[in-house]
Parts: structure tokens; sequence; C-alpha cells
């Protein structure tokens, strides 16, 4: 049986919702350092101002989300990795967060999320998608390469976690 899954731009009214999404799925995690969870400002952020969120819904109930950010001039600019200039630096883009509710998951709404926001980054110019996962968190790091990104690092972020570094660079057209 397929099901509708409807992907839109998240309002900031959505965003106690996403939030919600985001913690349960935090608590419910056996290996808690797989997955960093943003304050709700961060969230809110996002909605529009340093970026955009992106909502998965199902029968009208949100599934699932992913947070895109514009890290531009930023320290944490993952485009370092790559030896970016400063101008290059402002097409990077970070899939950020992302967490689908347990009842929806395994339906490939992370893939399809993240299809979308590839989509509408790279219509906005953006040339480097980025984004780290845990080198043991399968689920994550197997998303990431079937969607053509590759490791282009690991290194220990947020505050000393083991992350893969990966980019999906746009393709000359």
């Amino acid at each position: 049986m397929t099901i509708d899954i409807r992907i839109s731009f998240a309002c900031k009214e959505d965003v106690p919702a996403i939030f919600e999404i985001m913690e349960s799925t935090y608590q419910k995690m056996e290996r808690r350092d797989w997955f960093c969870i943003d304050d709700i400002s961060f969230m809110y952020r996002h909605v529009c101002d340093e970026g955009f969120i992106l909502k998965a819904e199902v029968s009208g109930e949100l599934a699932g989300f992913l947070a895109v950010r514009y890290p531009g001039g930023a320290q944490d600019n993952l485009g370092s990795y790559l030896h970016l200039s400063a101008d290059e630096k402002s097409l990077v883009a970070h899939m950020e967060s992302a967490a689908v509710k347990e009842a929806f998951r395994g339906r490939g709404i992370q893939k399809k999320l993240m299809e979308e926001a590839e989509e509408i980054l790279w219509q906005k110019g953006y040339r480097y998608l980025m984004g780290t996962a845990h080198p043991e968190n399968q689920y994550s790091v197997n998303n990431f390469l079937k969607l053509g990104y590759e490791i282009v690092a690991e290194d220990l972020k947020y505050g000393g976690l083991p992350r893969y570094v990966f980019c999906r660079g746009k393709k000359n057209d």
C-alpha cells in the first residue's frame, strides 16, 4: 500500500510540534550521541531566517521534518572541510536535523524530505550540500550515501562526538 506523503515548508506555528518530534526522537534513542538535539530558538530561526524547515505530513498528520541551514560566513560552515574560499562557502547549505515519528519510520520520509530540500537548494544556487552523521548510525549514513553524498571527512563535532562529514556537490549543467 502506498501512502501519500505531503512535503511543504514549515511555518513558525509548526515549530512546537516539530520540536516535540525532535525531543521524542532523542529521548527514545539507545545511543543519544547519534543525534544532536537543537533548542527551540534554533528551530524558530531556521523556519525562515537562517534557512528553512520542510515538514512531511501523512493524512494531515505531521510525520517528520528536515531543518536546512545557510551557514554563510559562520565558523562552523562545513565547507571548511573542502577548503572552500569565503565566496564558495556562501554556496554551502547544511542538512541540519531530521527526524521522523516512530509510527512513520521505514517509509522513505527522510529521503523524500532531503530530495525536496536538494531541489530547492539547487534552484537557489547552492552548490555544496553538506551534513553530518555519527559513523555508527547506519540509517543516517546510508540515507546520505543513497542520495549521492560522499564522506569528505571524519572529525569530532558537537562537543567531541565522532561524525562523518558528507557533501554532495551540484554537477555542472
